[in-house]
Parts: C-alpha cells; structure tokens; sequence
C-alpha cells in the first residue's frame, strides 16, 4: 500500500475513533477550566460617552499632512486629501444636502478642484452626496463590484429594507432618546431622498493605484462590510482609510435592516491585510481615527480576534449539535476581548452576528428535527392561547409582565395574541408600552432606534417617508436588467393569474428583451424567444432612457407615447393592458 493510501486509512481511521466518542489526545480533557466567555452590553452612560467622544460636534481634523477628516457632519465620515494639483475625497455622505455642509468645512481648510473622488463601497452614507463634489473630469474610483452590489441593495427587496432601515436608524426618534447612531450622526432619511449617487468612472479588482499632484493614492480590494469594500493606503505618509472593515464598536456582521450573508471570513483576511502595512494613522469611515502603531495593531488585532472569536464558537457550537438559538443566547466574548472599548455593542451585535454567520455558513435549518415541519404560526399560536386560557388569561399575563419589568415576554405574548388572530383594539396600546420601555433600556442604537420608531409606527407618530428622487444621471445609470428584474417582482397576481401574453421591447441594444406574462409569473428573457412562448402583441421601440423613467413612474407609457420617445407596433390597447399588470414605479 502506498502512503496516499496509507494516509488515507488514518484518517478514516482517526474520523471513526473520534465519531465513536475515542478521547484523542488533543481532546478536551474532563474538569479542565471552562472559559470566561460573556457579553460587554453597553450603558446609558456608556452611549452618552461615545457619542460625545466618537461622533461630537461637526468638525474638521487635520490628522497627517494635507489629510483632513469631516467628523460628525453625517453617519459617515468624509476624507479630503489635499495635492499639489487639487483634492481627492474618500466617502461623500448620505445626501447632497449633507455633503453640501461636509464641502464647506472642507473646502476652509483645504480650497480646490475635486480630481478624484474614492468611494470605499456601495452603502448610501458613503455614496449619496457624490454630486455636491463632481466636476469637469472627476474620476470616480470603486472596486469591480461596486455596481453590481449597490442595485443589489437598492433592487427588488428595496421597500423591505428601506422599511426596516427607517426604523434601524429612528426615523421620527428624538435625539434625547437616540443621541447618535454608534458610527456617526444619525442620518436624515429625508435628506437621503435627493439622490446624488455617481458611478465609478474607474475599477479595479485585487490593487490599483493613481496619482494626484505628486501623491500616490494606493488601493485594496478587501471584502468585510461589503462584498465591495476597499481601502486606501497612502505608503509616504502610513496612513489608512480603512472604511467600514474598523470602527470603534462591535462590527456589524449582520444588519437588521437585511442583507444577504457578510464576507465573515474574508473581513479576518482584509484586517490582516491592514495589519501587515503597520499604519501610524488609521482614519475609519466612522468614528474617530486612531493614532500610533501601537495602538492601531491592538486594536485592529482584537477587532479581528473577536470577529474570529464568535465565528469559531458557532462552528464549535455547531458541531457539537447545538442549536442555533441556544448558540445565540449563550456565545460571548472572553474576558481580554469583552474589556476593548472598540468591541462594545453599541452598533453590531454578538447574538445577531451568531445567527448570520450560522445561516451564513449552514442555512436556516440547526439541526432539530421538530422544526421541519412545524405547525403553521397561527394554528401555533392559538393552541398555546388555548392552553394558557384563552386571551383574556394571555392578556392578564401581559399586564403582570409589564407590571414587573419583563418587556421582552410581554412582546411575546401581544404577538402570540396577534398571530392567533385576536384583532383586540388593545394589542397595539400594550405593544407600543413595552417596545417603549424595553427600546429605552437598549442601548445597542441600531435595536434601540428600531423598537422606538416601531412604536412611534404603532401610535401613529411616525410621518410617511416620500419616495426618492432621480436626476437623469442616476436614472441612466440603472442597469435595465434591473429595470426587468424589478418589474417581474412588481407583477400583480390578481390582474394576471388569466394571462398568458409576451412584449418585445427594442432599447437600442444589440438584443431586445422578451417579457413574458405567464399565469401570475412574469418571464424576463434576453434575445430569442423561448419556446412556447406566445408570439408578442406588440414591439416596443423606445430609447433606455424613456424606459426607465416609465418603469421608475416618472412618466407614464402614454405620456412618452404622445411625445414621440416610444412606438408601439401591433396591439396598443393590449400593450397598455400589459403594463397595467405591474405596479407602476419601482
């Protein structure tokens, strides 16, 4: 037998000795000491000091030479490096009305052209103010993924993130009860509605690099926050914008405003990576820079040990069976870590990072047989009412749990009430008390502000969010694959259930797109019809432009028909009847 072979019979060997329960020598060993693992939860006060010291009062720090950081105008922070031959900027801010104000404190210390702008990835607090700062010839630099990432995030699951996000960041919450979000200023969601986005003008992949008036601006692709993430490196001056990979608090390894899973493993690899250049200065896109090697290495060296820390126990905790739940009520920090400032929860959180890195990694399903074929919610939920004596039995126990402080078990309750189908006019009244007490003991400002905008919702205090508006420069730049895509998501079942129909449509492209109406379901196909597609009642001839506004309900297929920026050619009247089966605007 060969060593391949040999090797391979040791290691089924030793797989089925450790399977079979055999203590290998590696082995946790009976009575040694258990680890003193726990959580930091933040305080009150502890939120009022990092407000004050990590966010402040609007104010412009000059931090190495010719580098200059706007902190605490906006959620995110702006970065000005000043050249002989004009700016570059790293982040623009949420909107143009705050990059408006970010521009002018800059612009006191450091007057001149924008040559450049670098936007560390695609989330709205670094990109949305992008036009304040565009001039004749601004490079805008990204990474590949950039584009792609940002209409992710802004496509079909738009209205359920942005939902949550308003809530997420207390929309109508007053500052005496949310003073800051733990990275910056809190947004104005408003605000955000005039979109100033701009698209990258240049990419890259792995490392670019560009220079400015004699200033080398090196940049790294590193996946963390974002699957789009990068940052910049300035090698004479050992200084590192960093973007969202640091910040002083627990990182955001799942947002509850909805993402898809976060590149957990990778963000270890990207603050190795920025460990390895041995910065002097690390500016992040949030908080405030951290100055001297020293210091920046301890904290950039326990920010990935703990990241590593909790992903390590879900794959521990994992493998031994337990399930996720149990996992997410028990994981925590050890002692080392638990005492770094720069790990507290005031943004991320360990239990919800537990369960993405989980779901992540596994799925939703941990393992427990009784939870693949449970009961439907509400059949659930009016067994257990049932059981615990009926509503008005339910509705004492929330009372008595309000009456002693235990808000999450009163929240419990008034949704079991909700999902067992009890409409009592009372339930949002008990609600909005206990997501008021219980928000205002949270100190973590992303759950705070969601569970206190959730309750302004409840009580009607909440004003309605507007829908944003487009300058033609955005609208041009959505892809109008998107376009489709969104649309078939916009289908009305009710108005199409009947239907089977197909249009062209004809955007000046090299191949038209075939959208079929299908029983509810609305195909997109590029190209030739598939078979047994119906032959289409019509050929849109349009510009990509004029589509984009239609399907954005900007104007209306009728509006650019009479202008003469789209022709119809066949069944009009069944064109119109076609669109019609969609929600208008996306």
């Amino acid at each position: 037998m060969n060593r391949k072979a040999w090797m391979i019979v040791l290691a089924a060997v030793a797989a089925t000795a450790i399977s079979a329960g055999v203590t290998a020598w590696w082995a946790v060993r009976p009575g040694e000491v258990e680890v003193d693992v726990g959580r930091r939860l933040p305080t009150p006060e502890s939120l009022a000091a990092h407000c004050r010291d990590q966010v402040g009062e609007g104010r412009v720090e000059e931090v190495a030479e010719g580098v200059f950081v706007a902190i605490g105008y906006d959620l995110a922070n702006t970065v000005l490096v000043k050249t002989a031959d004009g700016n570059v900027v790293v982040d623009v801010s949420m909107s143009p009305a705050r990059a408006r104000e970010v521009k002018a404190a800059l612009m006191v210390r450091a007057p001149g052209p924008t040559r450049a702008i670098v936007l560390t990835h695609s989330h709205i607090d670094h990109v949305g103010g992008a036009s304040v700062w565009m001039e004749e010839g601004t490079k805008v630099w990204a990474t590949d993924a950039f584009t792609d990432h940002f209409f992710k995030q802004y496509g079909v699951f738009r209205e359920a993130e942005s939902r949550r996000g308003r809530r997420q960041f207390g929309q109508d919450v007053g500052e005496d009860a949310l003073p800051c979000s733990a990275l910056g200023r809190r947004p104005s969601i408003d605000d955000a509605l005039e979109v100033g986005v701009r698209m990258p003008t240049d990419t890259f992949s792995g490392q670019a690099r560009f220079e400015v008036g004699g200033v080398t601006f090196e940049l790294f692709e590193a996946h963390g926050e974002t699957h789009d993430q990068l940052f910049v490196w300035l090698a004479d001056r050992k200084v590192l914008m960093c973007g969202d990979n640091y910040y002083a608090a627990f990182p955001n390894l799942y947002t509850i405003r909805g993402t898809s899973p976060r590149p957990v493993k990778a963000w270890i690899a990207s603050l190795d990576q920025m460990r390895a250049l041995e910065p002097e200065m690390l500016v992040p896109s949030h908080t405030t820079p951290v100055r001297g090697a020293a210091l920046i290495q301890t904290q950039l060296t326990d920010y990935r040990d703990a990241i590593q820390w909790i992903r390590a126990e879900v794959i521990r905790g994992a493998n031994a069976g337990v399930s996720v739940d149990e996992l997410a009520a028990t994981v925590g920090l050890p002692a080392h870590l638990r005492a770094q400032p720069a790990v507290e929860e005031l943004y991320g959180q360990v239990d919800w990072s537990v369960r993405a890195i989980y779901d992540g990694e596994l799925g939703w399903f941990d393992g427990r047989a009784e939870t693949l074929y449970p009961l439907a919610p509400a059949d659930e939920a009016s067994r257990t009412v049932a059981l615990m004596g009926g509503p008005e039995a339910v509705r004492k126990a929330v009372a008595e749990a309000q009456a002693s402080g235990e808000h999450r078990w009163a929240l419990h309750l008034v949704a079991l009430l909700r999902r067992s189908g009890d409409q009592g006019a009372d339930l949002d009244g008990l609600e909005v008390a206990s997501l008021r007490a219980l928000g205002g003991s949270v100190v973590n400002t992303n759950g705070r502000g969601y569970l206190l905008q959730r309750a302004m919702e409840l009580s009607g205090q909440a004003h309605p969010t507007g829908k944003p508006t487009l300058d033609d420069a955005m609208v041009d730049a959505i892809p109008l694959d998107l376009i489709f895509e969104v649309m078939s998501s916009r289908l009305i079942p009710a108005r199409s259930l009947e239907a089977h129909e197909t249009v062209m449509f004809e955007l000046g492209e090299d191949e038209p797109v075939v959208l079929t109406v299908r029983h509810g379901v609305a195909e997109v196909r590029r190209g030739a019809a598939l078979p047994r597609t119906p032959e289409a009642l019509a050929v849109v001839k349009t510009d990509g432009r004029t589509w984009r506004r239609i399907a954005l309900g900007v104007e209306s297929p009728a509006e650019a028909v009479a202008r003469g920026a789209l022709v119809v050619e066949g069944d009009r009247a069944g064109f119109l009847r076609f669109v019609q089966r969609f929600e208008r605007g996306i």
